[in-house]
């Protein structure tokens, strides 16, 4: 069975939690045991506007078709 237990607990305080990194894509700062996405270039934080900023370096928007 799984355990759920992680979830009973929340998410670390952010006053009490070490600073591990910084987010490339908005310059914030990743606490442990934040989810993060890890890249070549450093760390992310798990949200839309991170992760679309990220991408749009790269990458070419259009519509598909």
């Amino acid at each position: 069975m799984t355990n759920l237990d992680r979830f009973s607990q929340g998410l670390p305080d952010q006053q009490e939690a070490r600073v591990v990194g910084e987010c490339i894509a908005c310059g914030g700062e990743v606490y442990e045991e934040e989810l993060v996405w890890e890249t070549d270039e450093g760390l992310l934080h798990d949200r839309h506007d991170c992760i679309r900023e990220y991408i749009a370096d790269f990458a070419i928007k259009k519509v598909a078709g």
